[in-house]
C-alpha cells in the first residue's frame, strides 16, 4: 500500500488546511473551522480505511505561519521537495513508533511572527493609483462643470460649441485613462451635441446609434436616455435647417411672383 500521510494546519480551535500528502500527490482538502477543537488522541478512527490513524504534533510551541505556508506550497507544487520531504517525516515518525499498521495524522500547530512581512512597493503602486484616480475624477468633475456650461451657451454661440467640444475631447481622453467604457461613451455623447450644435449632422447620427447600443447591452439607463434627448436635439435641429432652407427658397419667389401668403405658406416666418 502507498505510504500516505495528513498534516493538518491549525491554530487553537481552527483548522487551516487539511493536507494528504502521498509520494505521487499532495491534495488539500475543504473543511469546515473544527469547533470542538485538535485533539491529539493516540487512537482515532477514520472511517473511510477502517483503520487507526495515530495524531503526532510536530511541535508544541508552533512554527512560523509564514514557514509553514512556504513548506505547505512547496509540497504541492515540487515533486522533488515532496519526495524528500515526506521521507524526512516518515524517517521521524519510525523513531516515535515503530508500528506500520497504522495512518499517521501530524498536527502543525501555528504561531503568529513576531515580524510581519508587508509588501511595500505594493502598497506605494496602490497609493499612487487611489490618489491618481482621485485626481482624475475631480478634473473630470470640473471639465463636466465647464462643458455643461460652454454646451448651453453653444445654442446661440459657435465658438462656445466649438469650446465645449475641446472640453469634451479633454474628458475623452481622461476617461480613457480611468478605463471605464460608459464614461468614455458618455464623452462621446457629449462630442456628438458638440458637433450638433456646430451644424455637423452625419458624424453624430452614427455615434449615437453605436452608444445607445452600448447602453442597452450594458442596461445603462441613464446614458440610455442621455441618448434619447441628444437624439431628439439632432432630429430638431435637421428640422430647423431645413425649414431654414425652404423658406430661403420661399420667400425669393414669393417676392418675384408677389405670392400672397394665404396660398398655404402661411406656416412660414416672414
Amino acid at each position: 500500500m502507498e505510504k500516505s500521510l495528513k498534516l493538518i494546519i491549525h491554530r487553537s480551535k481552527t483548522i487551516y488546511d487539511n493536507v494528504n500528502i502521498t509520494w505521487n500527490s499532495a491534495i488539500k482538502y475543504l473543511h469546515q473551522n473544527n469547533e470542538k477543537g485538535v485533539k491529539s488522541k493516540p487512537n482515532i478512527l477514520d472511517n473511510k480505511s477502517y483503520c487507526k490513524t495515530i495524531a503526532v504534533p510536530l511541535n508544541q510551541r508552533g512554527f512560523n505561519a509564514y514557514l509553514v505556508s512556504l513548506y505547505v506550497n512547496s509540497l504541492i507544487k515540487s515533486n522533488t521537495y515532496r519526495k524528500a520531504a515526506l521521507q524526512v517525516l516518515l524517517e521521524h515518525l519510525s523513531l516515535i513508533t515503530n508500528q506500520t499498521n497504522f495512518k499517521y495524522m501530524i498536527l502543525i500547530k501555528l504561531r503568529t511572527p513576531k515580524k510581519q512581512f508587508l509588501d511595500y512597493k505594493w502598497n506605494e503602486r496602490i497609493t499612487k493609483m487611489v490618489l491618481e484616480t482621485r485626481e482624475l475624477d475631480y478634473a473630470m468633475s470640473w471639465l463636466s462643470t465647464l462643458g455643461g456650461a460652454f454646451s448651453a451657451l453653444g445654442e446661440e454661440f459657435q465658438h462656445c460649441a466649438q469650446m465645449a467640444g475641446k472640453i469634451s475631447i479633454k474628458q475623452f481622453q481622461l476617461a480613457l485613462h480611468l478605463g471605464n467604457p460608459l464614461l468614455v461613451a458618455r464623452c462621446k455623447l457629449y462630442a456628438a451635441l458638440s458637433l450638433i450644435q456646430q451644424g455637423y449632422f452625419k458624424t453624430p447620427k452614427y455615434m449615437i446609434k453605436n452608444i445607445y447600443k452600448l447602453a442597452v447591452d450594458q442596461n445603462d439607463t441613464r446614458l440610455q436616455n442621455m441618448c434619447k434627448g441628444v437624439w431628439a436635439k439632432l432630429k430638431y435641429a435637421i428640422e430647423i435647417l431645413n425649414t431654414k432652407r425652404l423658406k430661403d427658397i420661399f420667400v425669393p419667389i414669393r417676392k418675384l411672383f408677389k405670392i400672397p401668403l394665404k396660398c398655404g405658406f402661411s406656416d412660414f416666418p416672414r
